[in-house]
């Protein structure tokens, strides 16, 4: 059931899953297109009727009957109203390459039936979808794809005594794919970016609105090196012919193995971004809000020392006294910046352990995570680097930089080198002071920093520095002072 579910939404999502490559459109050539797209199906689904394909002009029709689909995965707890046929255009181009397209739309209804708990009622619509782009059947891939989708609803209740609701919108979302050849056969370059226009949420129950949700913008970058597209579908096909072994043979567990070395590394170099724009919450405490929300994510380096680097940032957050006192609310930070790494993070030491393993041995399995471990950190040490840690408020303006490293076997075991910057520490501790005389809590805060204040050093730029110093013995040292 799962596999059937699995290998049809990748279908439905590919849009054409292969094709012939010859660019005279037939009988003859319907059936081939339809055997490509069906390739990783199980037989009971290629045959129940949810994927037809037949000639018109110089195109193919691709028909995607989801009722069929759905009853034939068997479905069962909910009444499906709505489910209509999908239809995509797919056109052989003398290179080999496909040209596709498609233009749909759906409202697709359910609830649950009656006597099933819990009581509930959904409802998701697309006004309209319209996609383009090139196929390579060699690759089982899109090449290039541009997808704009417009008018997008969704709804969630629940018939009980809270009545609860969910129901948002989404102007419009788009999604474009680019490739190129990596220079190693079967593998591609690839970029992909999107966007999503104004995203409303609200939930609510019989008698109040819990929370209203609203994002003008969320626009999402990614890009990719050295995807081994083809080793990957290999692995696919060879799950697809041997979905009803329990187990595999010897002979089939060394060719497994065999084709998940073909597709390591599964990446050369890897890197993602996402913002969000102008967040607003609504909720019966008070309203907050973001003006900007990033994170980011890269992956590069040689295989046998990738650094693994992720970030999350925040422009001017914004909070309702409701949630935050108002003495307080001067010191939520303008700006925050957080950045971690990972350095030197041997993959290739992981492929050889996968290598040796022996998958039909009980002792080798069990043992398998620690081998990982001893591969990707032979010392049996982490190291995770902090390039930047920040916040900038009105009163102060802080930075850190560091290191820390852990011992995987001593939990209690930690070392650690950090750099700490404050700017302007004199007005971030007049203002510490000054909220103090009516919130007490702030006055350990305010020795805090006089104390500080006694060990800075003053770089040239005159900001205030920190250099600490923990040992994996416990012993800390602050500007080369050892605290007790």
């Amino acid at each position: 059931m799962r596999f059937k579910a699995v290998a049809a939404a990748a279908v439905l999502a590919a849009g054409v899953a292969g094709a012939t490559q010859a660019a005279d459109v037939s009988e003859q050539g319907a059936k081939d297109l339809f055997s490509n797209l069906t390739y990783f199906l199980p037989d009971d689904i290629a045959k129940s009727g949810s994927i037809s394909v037949k000639p018109t002009g110089s195109q193919y029709e691709v028909t995607y009957d989801l009722k069929a689909l759905f009853d034939k995965l068997d479905i069962t707890g909910f009444e499906i109203s709505g489910l209509k046929p999908l239809t995509m255009f797919a056109t052989p181009l003398d290179s080999g390459l496909w040209n596709v397209e498609g233009n749909n739309g759906f409202d697709i209804s359910a609830k649950s039936k009656p006597g099933t708990d819990p009581d509930v009622e959904f409802r998701y619509a697309l006004a309209s979808s319209v996609f383009k782009g090139v196929f390579d059947p060699a690759l089982h891939y899109l090449r290039s794809a541009d997808l704009q989708g417009k008018g997008i609803t969704f709804a969630t209740k629940t018939n009980d005594a809270s009545a609860q609701k969910n129901e948002g919108t989404v102007d419009s979302i788009g999604y474009t794919l680019s490739s190129a050849d990596s220079g190693e056969a079967g593998r591609l370059d690839v970029k992909m970016n999107g966007s999503m226009q104004s995203f409303y949420d609200k939930v609510s129950s019989a008698d109040a609105t819990l929370a209203e949700i609203k994002v003008a913008a969320i626009d999402f970058n990614a890009g990719a090196t050295k995807l081994p597209l083809k080793a990957v579908n290999s692995i696919l096909h060879f799950v697809s012919e041997h979905k009803d072994q329990k187990t595999l043979s010897d002979a089939d567990s060394k060719a497994l193995k065999a084709l998940f070395m073909d597709a390591m590394p599964i990446v050369g170099s890897f890197d993602e971004a996402i913002t969000a724009k102008d967040i607003s919450v609504t909720t019966p405490f008070g309203e907050g809000g973001l003006q900007k929300l990033g994170y980011f994510v890269k992956l590069a380096g040689p295989t046998n020392a990738m650094n693994a680097d992720f970030g999350l940032s925040a422009e001017k957050l914004t909070l309702a006294t409701g949630l935050v006192p108002e003495d307080y609310i001067a010191f939520i930070p303008d700006v925050t910046d957080f950045q971690i790494q990972m350095p030197n993070l041997n993959f290739s030491a992981l492929m050889d352990v996968f290598q040796q393993a022996d998958f039909n041995d009980p002792e080798s399995k069990a043992a398998l995570d620690t081998k990982l471990q001893e591969a990707m950190f032979p010392d049996g040490t982490m190291t995770i680097n902090f390039p930047k840690i920040s916040a900038v408020s009105g009163l102060y303006d802080v930075e850190a930089t560091g290191s820390m490293r852990g011992w995987l076997n001593e939990k209690d075991r930690v070392s650690m080198k950090m750099s700490v910057f404050a700017r302007d520490l004199d007005k971030t501790i007049a203002a510490v002071q000054e909220a103090a005389k009516t919130k007490a809590d702030l006055s350990q805060l305010s020795f805090g920093l006089m104390m500080a204040k006694g060990f800075a050093k003053t770089d040239a730029d005159g900001r205030s520095r920190w250099d600490i110093d923990l040992s994996d013995t416990g012993s800390v040292t602050v500007n080369g002072q050892v605290m007790k």
